[in-house]
């Protein structure tokens, strides 16, 4: 099919390297940077990177080979995310164009109504209280300095990620620009990712499941690694990951989406999220829920809806891989239970749950120390969520606020589908990201917490940093860090 010529897609290599196509690479790395109102630094600092910054097709140009997840040695990428506070700093002019995406405008912890119409903030919505509490956040919480901009690097091999990120030390550094501090990680400023694998090779996240399975597919732009799999992934309208673009038919219940200013077309917001993970409490209450004599695993597999080697408890189609099922005939979740990780967040089933228009694209890779099962530690390790959209309301908040921590979804959407049928039914919270039992108390009352089985409650995966940044295309980079009015004649 024919790009149409005004299209991102027309030309890629403008995209910002990460969205379409994954860094990949065996670690990353993350640097938060704070302008401190100063526009003629922070001009000057983005002046020097955004020539560094890499496209779509540096991607391809670093793999060991075409459908390769793994960067070339001595090879290294660089991503940039500007926050609204970041944005309207370079070019005050902006904030008109910006305000539309509310979610993006208020950031992390900005105001929200509830579904009452109550004023509340986006923590109380999303479920960041008690641990997850943005005052012990490492980053972006209210009482450290704003995240203005954040810069991802990827590589092959530690040396290699770790001259990079030093290179950015000094850039930053030279234009008087503030990184902040992250105790621990490199030099104390840039949170460093690595790549977990089992014994089979496989990529895993700390819980110890294969990682990275059903990604969407981009429609328009042929990802060779996605192509390399025996069962398709969803190919999905880049105008629900690319601005500017077309996206998903919608319902004409939702509300219409912004249109994008010229200089913010084929860009991205991204969802950054620290999630720290519990693993030693996982494994005791996979133990305890087993029972004497129980499985651990078979339980862990249950709440997930997929076993440790990434296989779903749904019955695959013949011939197919791990991505290659539905939950069709399964209404009551007697194979995959309704409250599984893997139903909650992708319920395979667009006619009904319209989940095409709520996918992301998953970036993330896995901090910390791998912690031993036999050998247990309280170290600090988890995910580092790192997702790309064109909507940060109708898809990261939506699955959130709307499906992980909803108890009722999904018999709720289902009901307003086929009147008549679960319209009181509680499917229970998202075991890995929903609310702890305690919280959900207080949220939702005995009465509610009361039907939620017991495997049915999160609180072992606590956020500890979170960032709502904006991805320009490398066009628009250079528009940001010049002087020229944007959108000026």
């Amino acid at each position: 099919m024919a790009i149409d010529a005004s299209s991102p897609l027309a030309d890629p290599q403008q995209i910002q390297g990460n969205i379409l196509r994954p860094f990949g690479g065996e670690c990353q790395a993350f640097l938060f940077l704070s302008f401190a109102s100063d526009r003629r630094a922070a001009r000057r600092w983005l002046g020097r990177l955004a020539g560094r910054i890499s496209g779509t097709g540096d991607v391809g140009e670093s793999r060991v080979s075409p459908a390769s997840s793994r960067i070339a040695p001595g090879r290294s990428l660089t991503g940039l995310g500007l926050t609204a506070t970041g944005l309207v700093l370079l070019h005050g002019e902006v904030a008109g164009d910006l305000a539309g995406y509310d979610a993006f405008w208020r950031g992390p912890l900005g105001p929200r109504f509830d579904d009452a119409g109550l004023l509340t903030t986006a923590p109380a919505l999303l479920g960041d209280v008690d641990e997850s509490d943005p005052r012990k956040w490492v980053v972006g919480g209210p009482d450290g300095p704003p995240v203005d901009a954040i810069v991802t690097l990827a590589a092959g091999d530690p040396d290699t990620l770790h001259a990079a990120v030093d290179r950015e030390i000094r850039a930053a550094d030279d234009a008087q620009v503030e990184i902040h501090r992250i105790p621990g990680e490199y030099r104390d400023r840039a949170q460093i990712g690595r790549v977990l694998r089992n014994a089979d090779g496989k990529r895993i996240e700390h819980f110890g499941f294969a990682d990275g399975i059903s990604q969407p597919a981009v429609r328009g732009y042929p990802d060779p690694e996605l192509r390399s799999r025996r069962t398709p992934s969803a190919v999905i309208a880049t105008g629900e990951f690319i601005l500017g673009c077309a996206g998903e038919r919608r319902p004409a219940t939702w509300v219409p989406s912004p249109s994008p200013a010229p200089w913010m077309v084929g860009g991205s917001f991204q969802v950054f999220r620290r999630l720290r993970q519990n693993v030693p409490g996982w494994w005791d209450k996979m133990s305890d829920l087993a029972g004497a004599g129980g499985d651990p695993d078979e339980e862990a597999a249950r709440v997930l809806g997929r076993h440790l080697d990434g296989k779903p408890l749904a019955r695959l189609r013949k011939g197919g891989d791990h991505n290659a099922f539905d939950f069709g005939g399964d209404e009551d979740g007697e194979r995959t239970p309704l409250f599984a990780h893997i139903r909650k967040m992708n319920p395979r089933e667009d006619r009904v749950f319209r989940d095409r228009g709520h996918k992301m694209l998953r970036r993330g890779i896995p901090y910390g120390s791998e912690c031993n099962r036999d050998h247990r530690d309280d170290a600090d390790r988890g995910l580092l969520f790192n997702s790309f959209m064109a909507s940060i309301e109708n898809q990261f908040e939506f699955l959130q606020r709307r499906w992980a921590n909803d108890p009722q979804f999904p018999a709720s959407t289902v009901a307003r589908y086929r009147p008549g049928t679960f319209e009181r039914r509680v499917d229970g919270l998202d075991p890995v990201l929903g609310d702890s039992a305690e919280a959900a108390r207080r949220r939702l009352g005995d009465d509610v917490v009361g039907q939620i089985p017991k495997s049915a409650f999160g609180g072992l995966v606590t956020t500890t940093g979170a960032v709502y940044a904006f991805a320009p295309s490398l066009r628009a980079l250079r528009s940001l860090a010049g002087s020229d009015r944007l959108g000026a004649p």
